[in-house]
């Protein structure tokens, strides 16, 4: 008889997230100014970041290894509607003079991504002006209670690349080794060659970057930090949570190669079709196997019955959100902000740029060099979407071959960015020179391609607003200043390689730069 009045734990668990919810909703609902504002503060977020958000969608689609993005807004909007309870009983205290300049700054830094296409920049900006709003709005409470579900977001964006590109090499190269002695030990004679060709007997296995396992990390740490926050209490347990499943992805992808050398061993074929795919998935079902597993034990360690934040929620009785002088001023400074910004951002996107003259029409005759007519179709770098361009090739006085490529941009976009990922290549290895133009000089590159296993020497540089860019760097920064001042952001990548050459001295560059420089005045007519 007593056992029946007493209710059940997972009844007494579904009540209290019943009520949770329903206070949440009183609270909104039962607020309608303070939804209006927030309805009207979003319509305002969401036409700024329209353009970082599109390509962030384009990111997770499209790009190996950031599939998990669709899921992180959704994760951080529910470990954020996880602190409701806690943030019902923090009152609301504008921070006006740090939360302006913090949410002016964040959203300059917005603006500028946007215009130049840099969604590095751009996406970690986004998070910034959401902080900023938190501060501007609510306060420096609010603020610390949503930190994790803000920074969480970080995982949704490109900026973790910076971190994992360079453990590309290093993995390629561990993940080669632990292959090929896995294979050993099952009796397999392996010859490990350049360390990330692992030769079979049958077949040539490469371990090439997406192999390396590096961009596996970001997946699971995705995955294992929320789990942690939600399931584990002691940081020890957390950090061992997240530390192994890291671990384990890492040798799984060992395992996960050693697998395909097998395979191949055993007469299979079509490594790259839907089997390949498969066993990539399979390290992900390893890693996020054990992500649950090790939570689940390490819980059992730990004797946690329930989470504090969770599990012991306080009763109180549900309060509406008060709408003061103070929220009322931040709330008008947020919408004013992100009103300004929004139409700036429209307003300095003037759209394309047109040649000042069409490149067919390009001189046939360059001071001493001719215009070769022998077809040549090997492309050193392309631009992705370049609105015009031209290739033409130039025989010397000599007989030495110069070819001239012209990629010229109308407006740059992320995916179309003059300075990218495109381009980032060329820099490898690059030195900083100086053409001579009549009586002055404009900076370029040298550097050394190899296209089909010919090194190539080749100057390039970057014609933004009639003026030549060596530094990566100084390019971008030129095109932020061109959309702020001029509401353009078109540009030309400019190349002039010549044939491969015994020397590489400055003799063997004199007449490739002179050429290059006679090209540099004429494109003045050419490039606006």
């Amino acid at each position: 008889m007593e056992n029946s009045l007493v209710n059940p734990p997972e009844t007494v668990e579904g009540s209290r997230s019943c009520r949770s919810f329903a206070r949440a909703k009183a609270d909104l609902f039962g607020n309608y100014p303070v939804l209006l504002r927030a309805v009207g503060l979003g319509v305002l977020l969401v036409l700024l970041c329209a353009p970082i958000f599109g390509d962030l969608v384009n990111l997770w689609w499209n790009r190996y290894g950031f599939s998990h993005g669709f899921l992180v807004p959704l994760v951080s909007l529910y470990l954020a509607w996880l602190q409701w309870p806690t943030l019902r009983q923090i009152p609301i205290e504008p921070a006006f003079v740090p939360g302006l300049l913090w949410l002016v700054v964040s959203t300059v830094l917005l603006l500028a991504s946007e215009i130049a296409g840099i969604l590095t920049t751009g996406s970690l900006a986004l998070i910034l002006v959401l902080a900023g709003l938190v501060l501007l709005l609510c306060g420096y409470a609010y603020l610390k209670v949503l930190a994790f579900p803000l920074a969480y977001l970080i995982f949704m964006t490109p900026v973790l690349d910076g971190l994992t590109e360079p453990l590309v090499w290093p993995f390629q190269l561990l993940t080669a080794s632990m292959a090929a002695s896995m294979l050993q030990a099952l009796g397999i004679p392996v010859l490990l060659e350049n360390s990330i060709h692992i030769i079979l007997p049958t077949v040539t296995l490469e371990v090439v970057r997406e192999c390396s396992g590096a961009g596996l990390l970001i997946a699971v740490l995705a995955v294992g930090l929320p789990l942690a926050y939600l399931t584990l209490q002691a940081w020890w347990s957390r950090i061992t949570l997240v530390l192994s499943s890291v671990i384990i992805a890492i040798v799984a992808n060992w395992v996960r190669v050693a697998v395909m050398g097998l395979y191949a061993q055993a007469g299979g074929k079509d490594l790259h079709g839907p089997y390949h795919i498969l066993q990539g998935l399979f390290v992900d079902w390893v890693a996020f196997g054990f992500l649950f597993v090790g939570a689940w034990l390490l819980g059992k360690m730990e004797h946690v019955a329930s989470m504090p934040s969770l599990h012991e929620e306080k009763e109180s009785s549900s309060r509406c959100i008060s709408l003061g002088p103070a929220s009322n001023r931040a709330w008008w400074l947020a919408c004013c902000t992100l009103a300004v910004a929004t139409l700036a951002l429209y307003q300095l996107d003037g759209g394309t740029t047109e040649l000042k003259k069409d490149l067919a029409t390009f001189p046939n005759v360059i001071g001493d060099w001719v215009i070769d007519h022998q077809q040549n179709n090997e492309s050193l770098i392309g631009l992705s979407g370049a609105d015009e361009s031209l290739a033409r090739t130039y025989r010397g006085p000599d007989g030495r071959r110069v070819s001239l490529s012209v990629e010229y941009t109308r407006a740059q976009r992320q995916g179309k960015e003059l300075v990218g990922m495109g381009t980032a290549s060329l820099h490898e290895g690059a030195n900083a020179t100086v053409l001579r133009v009549g009586e002055g000089s404009v900076p370029a590159n040298r550097t050394i391609l190899n296209k089909s296993r010919r090194p190539i020497p080749a100057l390039f540089w970057y014609h933004i607003n009639g003026t030549s860019y060596a530094d990566r760097s100084l390019a971008k920064l030129a095109t932020i200043k061109q959309a702020f001042l001029r509401g353009r952001t078109d540009g030309a990548l400019v190349i002039v390689s010549t044939e491969p050459r015994n020397s590489e001295g400055e003799d063997s560059w004199k007449t490739q730069e002179e050429f290059a420089g006679a090209v540099f005045l004429l494109m003045q007519e050419y490039l606006p």
